[in-house]
């Protein structure tokens, strides 16, 4: 090897070695972390799911339970449960695409939801809303095909619902803890 080589090689390898060791002192922090919401994520540990009826409905309170108590209390205690969300689905399938023979080619599976936030104790209504989510599906000759590919759509439909509902839930939570804070 000449100097040369030994030279550019003795850079990369500081490069790569070094960029770690800079990054690390940069005061790095996650990147979609707030400390703002500290407080509201105590709150959205406290909502009580109520259950929803049907298969998509079961899908959807298990992944929003999921979500408002990932880990549980950081202190490993239960978090009194303060909050109640009752959520109502209602579900359409449709044909979009249809030959000359009435057979469909493309569905779409919808869904809407109407959710109410609820204090437990005194029953006020704090927050209600809808979301609606539409997916599509392919429609093919194979009935088991259909069958899967209509409830994959009924899967996206949930988690795009769980989104949504949870993403109104930390704004209106968020909202409440400052307002308590500014009195």
């Amino acid at each position: 090897m000449t100097g040369r080589q030994l030279t550019g090689r003795r850079a990369f390898l500081g490069c790569v070695f070094g960029l770690p060791l800079a990054l690390s002192g940069c005061g790095w922090a996650p990147l979609y972390a707030d400390p703002a919401t500290g407080p509201a994520d105590a709150e959205l540990r406290a909502i009580r799911v109520a259950p929803i009826p049907e298969r998509i409905g079961q899908r959807l309170a298990i992944a929003l339970r999921d979500s408002l108590n990932p880990g549980g209390n950081p202190a490993g205690e239960p978090t009194p449960q303060r909050y109640i969300l009752r959520t109502i689905l209602q579900t359409a399938r449709l044909d979009l695409g249809v030959i000359t023979q009435g057979v469909g080619t493309r569905g779409r599976f919808e869904v809407r939801a109407a959710y109410s936030l609820s204090d437990i104790r005194s029953g006020a209504q704090l927050l209600s809303g809808s979301s609606h989510v539409a997916e599509s599906f392919d429609i093919l000759a194979n009935q088991y095909s259909n069958v899967v590919a209509e409830d994959d759509a009924r899967t996206r439909a949930a988690e795009e619902l769980r989104r949504d509902i949870l993403t109104q839930l930390t704004v209106a939570l968020q909202r409440r803890v400052a307002e308590a804070a500014a009195r």
